[in-house]
């Protein structure tokens, strides 16, 4: 039977009636959050001053653990906020005298010993018996174990657990304080292992568990463990962040759409978040960690803007929670982080084009987070190959938009709008872009693009700085601009945006930044190859979705540069945000396949038929001619085969 209590009642109906007291008014002004602190001079005073704190008028019952170390309380923390009691701290053999003096103004029904005679000695218990007070000890094997008893005993059923690792303690003190929030268990597990054990899925089988919550990223939470959660069935997502503090935001993010007062702990000891985790579970309110001498800015800006608290309870002494944190100082600001970002990856990136052959220049948009952005010679007009396709395309869908072209109109060459903008981008057919660019005219071409913000490219013709030019230039800027409105929807309808970066995620050049980045992640990308007298451009454009993120990387290669350049400089790119690539897709260059038996030709018509190929034929696209693909047999043959007759071979990651 579990044993519950009217928790926080006093603090709660503090709350309750305060806001009952509020006057009404049609403005509401949130004034900084009052910051108090529960600490003592040690870490078993500081557990009992968050007790007094928690449960002034006593409780049923307390969950006694080591304060030497942490993996027993930290699935004892959710425990006793669910069943109305705190957690409090021993010593391994003796019972401190301000823990006594706890427990006896408590006056709980039953003391909840926690771990093995190993960590909490038998002379623990028979102190606590001696007090006249019920003991029951709960215990396993080893910290697994342990854990799952705790789950066992107080938890008859929840649909909802968080699953942590029993190697380390941060997240699982975050996870403790959501999971309390809503009556769920923490369930630790050996993060490193290639899966969860079978005593872990009958437990959360008998359970009910149909979410689990993983609290971390793989790196402390093994994509092993969680692929074994997934087979069990039910919602399986983890909750991570680029360190302990941004893990803890990204969980109560999760857990806390609204919240009154928000809790700090050290990020660096375990000892006083232990006892808070209790708290803060039982008030149904999160925890957050920090370094000594600041809040870190995700958590800052979280607690403060999207939770907007009203009070904020340090856990622990001056020693562990300084000054800064005290008075609720970011650590850094959104314009310092995106500074200190930006320069850490032009260095990068100026380091590694150091070592390259030929000329680079790169633009970089992260849509998200901090919102880096780098330029390395960005400004620059240049002749671009074929990435300028994607100017000409979006200025004929955003007449499709507009009512004044249909994709069924017929380009000056009979082949449809639809068909033209489709191989334009699939195979970077220069007939059907000339089609296209026929279409709006290059100098209309130019105005739309001097008004919509894009100054340095031109078609033909005049620019806007008045200068006239004898054929197509861009800037890596300019297009990076270009694809990212068009991912945060400010280029065209959904519709359209859709239907071109469907495009985009599935054109078969992908050697350059495709195949620098991680496999599995969606690029909608337009890459470009062309000889000049000063020698190869290699180009490439893409919108990687990347895992923290969506990132727009533009890079143009001249004077020789190499696709496997442009390839090093966006997978630097990625891993400047997402961390090191461990596994990078590769692409053959036989990248397309019959899908029926098909006749090939010798030409882009159906005058000289050569042979047939049977269904499912690998093929290399090597040129076009509009609607006919030019490709490469294996035998080295070039011959042409009607572009409907043809799909992709490789299956790409879609969004």
């Amino acid at each position: 039977m579990r044993i519950r209590a009217d928790r926080t009642a006093g603090v709660l109906a503090a709350v309750l009636l305060g806001a009952l007291l509020a006057p009404l008014s049609a403005t509401v002004v949130h004034a900084a959050p009052v910051v108090d602190r529960l600490a003592g001079e040690t870490r078993y005073s500081t557990a009992v001053q968050i007790s007094k704190q928690a449960y002034p008028d006593g409780a049923p019952i307390v969950f006694l653990a080591t304060g030497a170390s942490y993996p027993d309380a930290l699935a004892a923390a959710p425990a006793a906020a669910s069943q109305g009691g705190p957690l409090l701290l021993t010593q391994g053999s003796s019972v401190p005298s301000a823990v006594r003096a706890e427990l006896n103004r408590l006056d709980p029904e039953l003391v909840v010993i926690v771990g093995g005679t190993a960590v909490v000695s038998t002379s623990v218990s028979r102190a606590v018996t001696g007090l006249g007070f019920d003991v029951e000890r709960v215990a396993g094997a080893d910290r697994y174990a342990t854990s799952r008893a705790i789950v066992a005993r107080f938890f008859e059923s929840s649909e909802v657990a968080y699953v942590a690792t029993g190697e380390n303690f941060p997240d699982a003190l975050a996870a403790g304080a959501a999971a309390g929030a809503v009556d769920a268990p923490v369930v630790l597990v050996p993060g490193r292992a290639s899966s969860v054990n079978s005593a872990t899925r009958s437990l959360l089988t008998s359970l009910g568990v149909t979410t689990t919550y993983i609290a971390g990223g793989t790196a402390v939470v093994s994509s092993g463990v969680q692929a074994s959660l997934e087979a069990r069935g039910g919602t399986v997502q983890r909750l991570a962040g680029d360190d302990r503090y941004e893990t803890a935001v990204a969980i109560n993010q999760q857990a806390f759409a609204t919240a009154d007062r928000a809790f700090i702990a050290t990020g660096a000891g375990f000892a006083d978040a232990l006892a808070g985790a209790a708290y803060a579970g039982a008030l149904g309110q999160p925890l957050y960690s920090t370094p000594a001498n600041c809040v870190p800015r995700t958590a800052h800006d979280d607690l403060m803007t999207r939770l907007a608290v009203d009070g904020v309870t340090l856990l622990g002494g001056t020693s562990v929670l300084g000054s800064g944190v005290a008075s609720l100082a970011a650590c850094t600001t959104v314009e310092q982080d995106r500074a200190e970002s930006a320069a850490q990856l032009q260095q990068k990136l100026q380091s590694r084009i150091a070592q390259l052959a030929g000329t680079y220049s790169v633009s970089v948009r992260e849509l998200e987070g901090v919102q880096t952005s780098v330029s390395i010679r960005g400004t620059t007009m240049q002749e671009p190959a074929s990435v300028m396709k994607l100017f000409a395309v979006y200025a004929v869908l955003d007449r499709v938009d507009s009512g004044r072209f249909e994709l069924s109109d017929e380009t000056r060459s009979g082949v449809s709008i639809e068909d033209c903008i489709r191989v334009t981008i699939h195979v970077s057919d220069n007939l059907c872009h000339w089609d296209l660019v026929a279409l709006v005219g290059e100098q209309t071409l130019n105005n739309q693009f001097c008004d919509e913000g894009y100054t340095r490219t031109v078609y033909a013709g005049r620019g806007c700085s008045g200068t006239t030019y004898s054929s197509k230039r861009t800037t890596t800027n300019d297009v990076a601009l270009l694809l990212a409105r068009l991912e945060t929807g400010e280029l065209l309808s959904p519709e359209m945006s859709e239907y071109f970066i469907d495009l985009l995620e599935t054109q078969v050049w992908r050697h350059r930044i495709p195949a620098g980045v991680q496999r599995g992640v969606p690029i909608a990308n337009k890459t470009g190859h062309l000889w000049v007298s000063t020698g190869y451009i290699h180009a490439d454009t893409a919108i990687i979705s990347a895992p923290n993120g969506p990132l727009v990387v533009t890079i143009i290669g001249s004077r020789n540069a190499t696709a496997n350049g442009v390839r090093d400089l966006g997978r630097i790119v990625y891993q400047h945000f997402n961390g090191s690539v461990s596994s990078a897709q590769s692409y053959a260059d036989r990248n397309l396949e019959t899908r029926r038996a098909v006749t090939y030709y010798r030409y882009a018509s159906t005058s000289a038929p050569l042979g047939t190929l049977p269904s499912g034929t690998r093929v290399e696209a090597y040129a076009s001619a509009r609607t006919w693909y030019q490709v490469r047999l294996s035998n080295g043959s070039l011959v042409y085969i009607r572009s409907a007759d043809l799909r992709n071979y490789y299956d790409y990651p879609r969004r």
